[in-house]
């Protein structure tokens, strides 16, 4: 919670100093916490509901989880496109052509890892988009990166060795598959942000980018799964588990009221804050998961979660000790960029 509110010093500086009033800066205050406290809340019930899912006998199929994702966000968002009275697309195809492709593969390998690692080292993974966000930008965008950044990119790395190595020695169904899978989809995942952020800078809505960008998502995986035999075995299982079935139809509901808040936080508060915030909600995911779903414990994954979530409190110290060495109302050099897992 002391990352949470480093955070909203962030977020709500630069408002400070543009806006100048007492009013809009508190407005803007806790519209942050609304949509921090949703995000934490719906995306902790989704992650649970998913832990679940993958727990119960006979089931295989963990891309299928991905699938119901993109549905139930395909179908919500165009009951609340088509309530608002949205007609118009003003993104060009090609942008959600990209942001289907980072979802698409970040979705299905990030589900399919599950069938092969732990539930917690696939989050640990997944909070380190730290490390492939700095040599992306390095190799083929020449952005300068902070020297503390590369330090605490190193210590992340370590971690997520430990966490890798904690699963070899005590979980029975470990496949070192799943780390290169899981490790596809920080890939793919620390594309996303800067994407969105993109299509938003154009004048699209949430709803539109939410419901374009799934429904392309919808239409791959509908045939590449339909094609592989995936999809007709885990309808199979569901219609012929009731209570699979329910717990698959409230998952797919609660992801899409949980990626509203994300994408809401996205187009308010930008990528960088929206990272922030997402890695203290799987720091908080990991601790729920190991409590509400026991598992054989290391001390590497105590070891791996200090370094991979201390790096990133010490990462976000750093950039607001940046911040704060700034003169008010001035702007970061164009070369030089920050990055945050």
């Amino acid at each position: 919670f002391g990352h949470l509110y480093m955070f909203q010093k962030m977020a709500t500086k630069l408002d400070d100093e543009v806006v100048g009033g007492v009013a809009q800066s508190n407005e803007r205050y806790w519209r942050f916490w609304l949509l921090v406290c949703g995000i934490l809340f719906f995306f902790g019930c989704h992650n649970y509901m998913q832990e679940l899912i993958m727990s119960l006998p006979g089931f295989k199929v963990g891309v299928f989880l991905g699938y119901l994702e993109v549905l139930g966000v395909a179908i919500c968002s165009y009951i609340e496109r088509v309530w608002s009275g949205e007609t118009t697309r003003k993104a060009h195809w090609s942008q959600y052509v990209m942001l289907c492709l980072c979802l698409l593969v970040s979705s299905a390998t990030s589900n399919i890892a599950l069938q092969y690692i732990n539930y917690p080292t696939k989050v640990v993974f997944r909070s380190c988009k730290l490390v492939p966000t700095m040599l992306i930008a390095m190799s083929y965008n020449n952005k300068k990166v902070q020297w503390f950044e590369l330090m605490f990119g190193i210590f992340i790395s370590f971690g997520m060795v430990l966490f890798a190595a904690a699963d070899f020695q005590v979980y029975p169904k470990f496949d070192f598959i799943g780390i290169v899978l899981v490790s596809v989809s920080v890939v793919a995942d620390a594309f996303l942000p800067n994407f969105q952020e993109r299509v938003f800078d154009q004048g699209s809505s949430r709803i539109e980018v939410t419901f374009f960008t799934n429904l392309l998502c919808l239409a791959a995986m509908t045939a590449a799964f339909s094609a592989s035999g995936d999809l007709p075995e885990a309808f199979s299982y569901a219609l012929a588990n009731p209570h699979a079935l329910l717990l698959m139809s409230i998952y797919t509901f609660l992801a899409y009221i949980a990626i509203t808040f994300h994408m809401a936080l996205v187009k308010e508060f930008g990528g960088i804050i929206t990272v922030l915030v997402g890695n203290t909600r799987k720091a908080m995911t990991i601790v729920l998961s190991f409590i509400l779903f026991p598992k054989p414990l290391s001390v590497l994954y105590l070891g791996g979660g200090v370094l991979v979530f201390g790096s990133l409190v010490g990462n976000a110290l750093m950039k607001e000790k940046l911040m704060n060495s700034q003169p008010p109302g001035s702007k970061a050099p164009k070369k030089e960029i920050t990055f945050a897992a």
